[in-house]
């Protein structure tokens, strides 16, 4: 779907979308696709299509949760900033993603931090930035606001369906109509695969009573050895809790947000813990790569690949052993050395990629999975929740997204007199 082409009309970008969203419909998970098309030239720059699920190319296993991220707008975000100089692409003011459905919190937060123009052909009431269908986008802060009711515009449609031009006018043909029946397969594809494909998500991992401390691990056990891929101290570290961390997670967060700093990122970081209180992992971001890799998703990417790879470990006893050690996020918690920034696009961005990673109801709701140590200089807990609660439906009522500080006051304390330096989004 990449050759090289180019198109003249709204009706054939939105085409060649919606063919990126059947492709994701036939391979089992969510039914969205997008384009990069050039703004001067019609030119088909890049197609890329969702990938939450996926056939491991390596095996029949049938694990299929691949990455909780992998919506096909914020993977072409990221295509492009791998891309952008060795491709001498335009700059993205002067491109437009083109997506078959309206972008969720995380896809949207990716391309306005970016600074893609977007054309949507079918609206998401229930996830979609545009939610309301009114081209507000309430629940984007104010400045992030103004730049989507310039650069998100959705297409006209024709007759029968007939709907008007609404929002911005920056993207490619927003002066055009689509056709009826091209709005109407954008539609109905994602209407087709949305609930199964977030059951297989949220389903795919043991509750906690069912599974193995993977503390216990032999040190060359396959499990434990992957695990040190992600984090050298994988396993080190335990809190008594796992949604009441103390400060024995602190020099694990400062260590590696200093060495995100150090090359060219936020100076932040992400601890992992799972059931058992394990600290799995501690990342930092990407930034300096593309500026949507922040330290957030990366962290759940790269446990989720994880698990993608083991669990279709052509071995039969890798694949029990990780089925029985490590789970779904959603029985995770994750601590932020610093919350991500509620002002930002960023920050709206990071709030739907968990709600990406959960994809549905979590299983305890207080102490929340989502916790942070700090908050950003001039951000208060009140700015956060406020983002929080003014997210689209599905983190509203389904996931019920309630990012917290975490509630150890040593932690806490320790957290907030370290020095903050550059501090992420």
């Amino acid at each position: 779907m990449n050759d090289v082409r180019k198109v003249d009309t709204a009706d054939a970008a939105a085409r060649v979308a919606v063919d990126e969203a059947v492709l994701a419909s036939l391979r089992g998970t969510f039914a969205v696709g997008g384009c990069i098309i050039d703004n001067g030239t019609g030119t088909v720059v890049k197609t890329m299509h969702n990938e939450v699920l996926r056939t491991h190319p390596d095996s029949d296993a049938g694990f299929l949760l691949h990455d909780p991220t992998a919506h096909g707008e914020r993977q072409l975000v990221d295509w492009y900033f791998a891309n952008r100089r060795p491709l001498h692409l335009p700059d993205p003011s002067q491109l437009t993603v083109v997506t078959s459905l309206d972008p969720c919190a995380m896809c949207a937060g990716a391309l306005l931090t970016a600074g893609f123009n977007v054309g949507v052909s079918a609206i998401d009431t229930y996830a979609g930035i545009n939610y309301d269908e009114r081209c507000e986008f309430p629940t984007l802060p104010a400045d992030v606001q103004r730049r989507a009711k310039e650069t998100f515009g959705y297409y006209a449609v024709t007759a029968p369906c007939r709907r008007a031009h609404r929002g911005g006018t920056l993207t490619v043909f927003a002066d055009q109509a689509i056709a009826a029946d091209t709005l109407e397969l954008s539609q109905l594809v994602f209407a087709g695969s949305v609930n199964n494909v977030r059951t297989s998500d949220n389903e795919s991992g043991r509750a906690p009573a069912d599974m193995r401390d993977p503390v216990h691990l032999p040190s060359d056990d396959p499990i434990r050895l992957a695990l040190q891929t992600l984090y050298p101290d994988t396993l080190t570290t335990r809190s008594a809790h796992p949604r009441f961390p103390g400060p024995e997670l602190l020099p694990h967060l400062t260590a590696v947000a200093d060495q995100a700093a150090n090359r060219g990122s936020a100076r932040n970081a992400v601890a992992l813990l799972d059931p058992f209180g394990n600290l799995l992992s501690c990342t930092g971001g990407a930034e300096a790569r593309s500026p949507i890799r922040t330290a957030f998703l990366e962290s759940t990417r790269d446990y989720a690949q994880l698990r993608w790879n083991l669990m279709n470990d052509s071995d039969r006893s890798v694949r029990d052993t990780a089925a029985a050690t490590l789970t779904h996020a959603k029985y995770c918690t994750f601590v932020h050395l610093v919350a991500p920034d509620p002002s930002r696009a960023a920050g709206v961005m990071t709030f739907g990629a968990y709600g990406s990673t959960m994809e549905g109801a979590v299983p305890q709701a207080f102490p929340s999975s989502f916790q942070y140590i700090r908050t950003p200089a001039g951000v208060t807990d009140f700015d956060i929740a406020s983002l929080a609660a003014r997210m689209p439906p599905f983190y509203c009522q389904d996931v019920e997204l309630a990012p917290m500080r975490v509630l150890n006051p040593e932690l806490a304390a320790q957290g907030a007199s370290t020095a903050p330096g550059r501090v992420g989004h």
